[in-house]
Formats: structure tokens, sequence, C-alpha cells
């Protein structure tokens, strides 16, 4: 259960992907723009909305055996293997434990290639029972190649999910009783498939927080260096509630009788209590540098956090870990191990030789330089990586090896101690190239495909190869090979492709992606009109073709949205834009803004001779076509007595306006008060007030 600092400059990355999806195509919606993953040891992407299937189609890859749709919206991720091991998850709309929306999700694992029938199906899961969430394992993976992971959901369902995977070197199944438990060797991180029953061994202390087995699992280690211990659990089943014990061994690795428990910590749901009471119980567990509690008991305490504080480590001591799945859905967990204190075991090691110029079809020779003080290490189990003849070995060796292929290679030594110690090695190193002189390696153009829009980065390049030594790859940069013969989603330009095979032959060819003729479109200059006033728009486009379909946004205050050339009365300042689409569907847009002026013009008289002759017989008010209406008018006399109101009624109306009378009877000459207010057409309404004199 080891795995060692990587040497020959292997280097784990870590990358946060917190990716947001535009509705669209997702760009890993097809094998050959596989998602990259480059940290693959117990990582998990961020829960909710790191990945996405909406607006994917099918890939046109074969689906699945257990994939039971035909039409999929599938999306693609890669990796290189680091071990030989492997657990992958898709969590989508899980009560309480939200991975994302997706439901239904299903997950199948590939090696081989991108394209044609290159792919070779590993693995395979669907979700039939409505659970939102599927997993599963491999095993025999080749350390250096790399596998393909393809999501998607059933009955074509789309939507966010949460991705989580670890790629471990295996450890035994484990036991559900302390005398028989798995014996640790090494602080790597592992996964375990599923833990089922709760085996023969009763012997814990009642008084604890665990009362009672469930589905569990035991793991026993001896301190080597001594140190700080911490640890995380995360179960495979992000809704299952796992429980946890560490004991002391007083008697030894091999003797159970007598276990002290040190750490303890069982809660988690705290059944009749609302979510928000106990969440802060769910999820990981383990144990934690800084934390103050040594037990956490059934329930979830204000204090409670799923977590106990760090064990310190003594060196002989003898320590037992009992894994609890109370909830006991027959999933298990991962763990990854932390702090300074080493476990004991035996030290996996070998030379390669020779170290430096090796070249493919030159003969490699690996020597075992494993050591062990306490104890004999009895197996040897070798796996040479990709390309090699053997691929893998037994036994101590030491092993000749030919590489037919050229590139970095990862070689694996896993080794078994007389007590039960599996631990193991991985030593990566380059094989240089070994083409002939005279290779006849040909890269052929098959197709170019320009994009439909103008500068879109949709263009495809497909090319194919023969002679040479099969097993090719390509490249459209130089630089990054795979084994994908298409290149999609290029810009329009020349580009370079180069073919290479397992010895390093190359040839490279020239093909151009042409850009479509372009179209056009310009809305024309910025304008500026009176408020109520109108103005023409005229949109231009090229080409200048019946089949361009125009749309103009907002269509507020437009005599058409459909047309090149709408007349335009812009309620206040607004920008127009105009978009065009041509019979392929490619669109571009362009703006124009109308900008409205501020100026209201009301003129409003000061006299009127209310003595039927047709001239000044009645009061009202007059604007343009920036007026709305009139929503208020009211006349008073000297003492403030209202002698007319009207409300609501058009601009400029001297039938609606007032006639100089009060019930009827006509007024007095003299000064009278009004107070109009009036409605615009930009919701607006401002207060006029003064003086209107009756003369007669």
């Amino acid at each position: 259960m080891q795995i060692d600092n990587l040497r020959g400059g292997f280097t784990i990355l870590f990358y946060c992907l917190c990716i947001t999806f535009a509705i669209g195509q997702p760009a890993n919606n097809i094998c050959n723009t596989a998602f990259e993953l480059t940290n693959v040891s117990n990582w998990c992407s961020t829960e909710g909305a790191a990945f996405s299937n909406v607006g994917a189609n099918d890939s046109g890859v074969e689906n699945p055996f257990c994939w039971p749709d035909a039409d999929e919206q599938d999306v693609w991720f890669s990796f290189v293997a680091e071990a030989t091991a492997l657990n992958i998850s898709v969590t989508g709309n899980v009560p309480n434990t939200p991975g994302g929306t997706l439901e239904d999700p299903q997950l199948a694992l590939y090696s081989g290639f991108c394209g044609g029938t290159s792919l070779t199906e590993i693995e395979c899961i669907s979700d039939a029972f409505d659970n939102n969430f599927v997993e599963t394992f491999a095993s025999g993976l080749v350390v250096g190649q790399t596998y393909y992971i393809r999501v998607d959901a059933r009955n074509l369902n789309t939507g966010t999910f949460q991705l989580c995977i670890n790629n471990f070197n295996e450890v035994p199944d484990p036991s559900s009783d302390c005398p028989t438990a798995v014996l640790l060797c090494d602080k790597s991180a592992f996964t375990v498939q599923n833990i089922i029953g709760s085996g023969m061994d009763d012997n814990i202390d009642p008084s604890s927080c665990i009362q009672a087995e469930f589905a569990s699992a035991w793991y026993t280690w001896t301190c080597d260096q001594p140190g700080s211990l911490t640890f995380t659990l995360t179960p495979n089943n992000p809704a299952d509630d796992l429980d946890f014990a560490v004991f002391e061994l007083p008697n030894g690795i091999d003797d159970c009788t007598n276990k002290q428990i040190i750490r303890c910590m069982a809660s988690g749901e705290n059944v009749g209590q609302p979510l928000s009471d106990w969440v802060a119980c769910t999820g990981n567990t383990g144990l934690a540098s800084g934390d103050p509690d040594v037990d956490e008991f059934p329930g979830c305490a204000n204090s409670d956090n799923n977590f106990v504080s760090a064990v310190n480590m003594v060196a002989g001591q003898s320590y037992a870990l009992l894994v609890n799945n109370f909830s006991n859905s027959g999933a298990g967990f991962s763990i990854s191990w932390g702090g300074t204190g080493t476990f004991l075991g035996p030290q996996a090691d070998f030379n390669v030789m020779p170290e430096l110029g090796v070249t493919c079809d030159q003969q490699v020779t690996f020597t075992d330089e494993s050591s062990f003080t306490a104890g004999n290490i009895i197996n040897w189990e070798w796996n040479f990586g990709a390309g090699a003849m053997p691929s893998t070995a037994t036994g101590q060796g030491p092993h000749n090896v030919i590489y037919e292929s050229f590139g970095r290679k990862s070689i694996v030594l896993t080794i078994e101690s007389d007590g039960g110690c599996i631990v193991t090695e991985i030593i990566e190193f380059v094989v240089a190239e070994c083409c002939g002189a005279f290779p006849d390696l040909i890269i052929d153009l098959d197709n170019v495909i320009d994009p439909v829009c103008p500068g879109d980065a949709s263009g495809i390049i497909q090319v194919s190869g023969s002679g040479g030594n099969p097993g090719y790859q390509y490249s459209i940069d130089g630089s990054i090979f795979t084994g994908a013969d298409d290149f999609f989603n290029l810009l329009p330009g020349e580009y370079d492709v180069t073919i290479q095979d397992i010895k390093g032959c190359e040839d490279t060819l020239s093909a151009i992606v042409n850009d479509p003729p372009p179209i056009t479109v310009d809305a024309g200059e910025d304008v500026e009109i009176s408020l109520g006033f109108t103005t023409q728009l005229n949109a231009v486009s090229v080409p200048n073709s019946p089949a361009i379909q125009f749309t103009w946004t907002p269509p507020d205050g437009l005599s058409c949205s459909d047309c090149p050339d709408p007349i335009a009365t812009a309620p206040g300042t607004t920008t127009y834009t105009v978009s065009i689409a041509n019979t392929d569907g490619c669109m571009i847009s362009d703006d124009v803004t109308v900008f409205v002026s501020d100026e209201r013009p009301i003129f409003i008289p000061n006299a009127i001779s209310p003595n039927d002759d047709g001239i000044n017989d009645r009061f009202t008010a007059y604007g343009g076509p920036a007026v709305e209406q009139i929503s208020v008018m009211r006349i008073f006399n000297r003492w403030g007595a209202l002698m007319y109101e009207n409300n609501n009624f058009p601009i400029g109306v001297e039938s609606e306006g007032w006639d100089g009378t009060f019930k009827t009877q006509d007024m007095e000459p003299g000064v009278y008060v009004y107070m109009i207010i009036i409605d615009f057409i930009d919701n607006q309404s401002i207060l006029f007030e003064g003086d209107i004199s009756i003369i007669k």
C-alpha cells in the first residue's frame, strides 16, 4: 500500500476546476477535446457547478453496453494513470449533499485512442435506481497510459455534476474483524469499493461512541518514525454516514486483545431534528490537527464537526482503525493520510541500467533493491509500462526488457513482505526515439472542413497515416501528440500537422482552414432627436441579400423589428441592436444609440376671453408629440376655492379645457390660479403652475 514520491521529475499538479458553463455546447463534447484531469489522487471537482452536459450532443462513439439510450448528451475527460487502480464517481442531485442538478447519471471508462474503433471499454455504470449517483472501480491500469472518462445521464437528462477520481495502488479487500485486519505499511491513499457485514469481533468498549458495528473495515499498522497522525475519510456514496475509532494495541500488531480506544467519532444524522441542526456532522470525517475533541457521540452536539483530534504516534507502538458505515449502504470509502509520523514497512526500490541514453529496441535491465529490516520480502510484481516486452514480470529479477516504443515510461514495482505488508514504488525514465535513416512513414490529408461562419473556431482537419510503425500519434502544434487523427474547433488559418509512430519517426503536412466570406452589418451613426419626435434607422448588411434576416432589440418604439430601416420613436435615450443572420445561421450585430434630448416645450396662455367669439374662449395647455396627456388640471379663485378640475385628457384640445364658468355661471373678470400636471411619453410627470386672467 505504498506509493512513494515519484522520481524522475514526475510532479503532481493541482488545478482548481471552477468552470462556468455558458449555454451552448460544452468544449469537451467529444473524445478528441476531452477535459484533461491533472490531479487524480483523491480529487473531486467543485460541488454544484464544476462540470455540465447541458447543451452536449451525441459524441458519435458507440454506446457502452450498460447505457440504455441511443441518443446521448455525453461529455469527456482524460487522465494519465499514476497508479494501477481507479475509483470514479459522478454525483448529481443527491438530497442533502448536492453535487449538482444532474438526474440518473452514467459513466464509462476507456483505454486506447479517440477516433474510430481505437477506444476499448473498460468499465460502465448507469444509475437505474434514481440515486443520482454512480461510481465504478477499475484495476490493472498501466501507469503512464492515457484513459478516458465519459459522463452522461439516462432519459436524456442534462445538468451539472461533481466528478471525483482516485487513482491508487490496490490494497487487500477489507476485513470486518480486528484479528484479520489489513496491515498498512505506509500512508498512501486508497479507496475501498464496498464494506458489507460486521464480522465476528464484538470486542468494542460499550461506553465508547460506537456501540455496534454495521458494515465495518479494520486496518492495523505499527509506527516507525514517531509523530502526528491525521486522516480524512470520504464516503463513496455522499449520502452515507461514516463513523470510526482508533485503538492502541498494547500487545503488538498481531494481538487485538485488550485494545484501548483512543479516538472515537460517531456524530451524524440527528433523527427528528432538521437538517440544518446536523449538517456539520455529515460528509468527510477523520482526525484533524488542532481539533479539541477526542470523541463525538451519536447525534450532533453544537460543538461537533465530524472530526476529532490528531494522534501522536509512538515509535514501535501498534494501532488499529475501525471504519463503520452507519448507513449500511454497502458503499465503501476513500482514505488519505497526513501528519509527520510514519508506518513501519518494507522499502520498495529498484535501479535501471542504463539509466540514461536508453533508446527503443534497446535492452534495459531492472534490478530490485528493495529492503526490509523487520522481516523478509516474499513477492515481487513488476509492470514495465507501455510498449514494454515483456510488459509484466514476477520475482526479484533482474529482468531484461525491450521497449518497442519511445517516450516517457512508468515502471511499477509492488513488493509483499512475509508479514503481509504490500508497498509500491514507481520510477519514470525516458526512452529516446530509434527512427531509422529512411522511414517510410507518410501522413495524408483526408479532409478539411471550413467553419460555417466567419471567424468561428469550428474548422476540422482530418488526416491519416500509413507506413512506419503503427500506433500513430498526431499533433497540430508540434509538441502535444495524441492518438486522435481529427482536429476540431480550429480557427481559420494554416496548420502544420505532424504524424509520429512508436519509434519516433515523423512526417508533416500543411493544411489550410479557410474563412468563409464575411458578413457585416452597420446600424448607422448615432442620432439625436427631441422627445416625442422620430428618426429613421437604416442598417446596411454585407452581403445585401433578401435572405438576410434582421432583428432589432429592444423593439420598443420601432415601427418594425424585422426590417432593415424601422422608424424609431424612442421613449428616451435608447441603444438599439440590430442582428443579422444568413441562411447558414451565422449571426453578427451592431449598435446605434438614439439620444433623446430633455426639452419639453409647453405653451400655457395667461388669459382667456370666454365670449363665444371662437377666439381664446377656453383655457388649456399646448405641447408637442412628447406629451402623453394632461393628467390633472385645476383652476382656483384668489381665495383658493376650486373652480374647475379635469383629469386624463389630451393636450391642446380646447373643448376639454376651462370655459371660464363655475357651476355653469360665468366668472367675473380677474386673475385665477392654475395647477396642471402633464405626463410625458418617457414616463415623466411635471407640475406647471401660474395665473390665468379672464378678460371681457
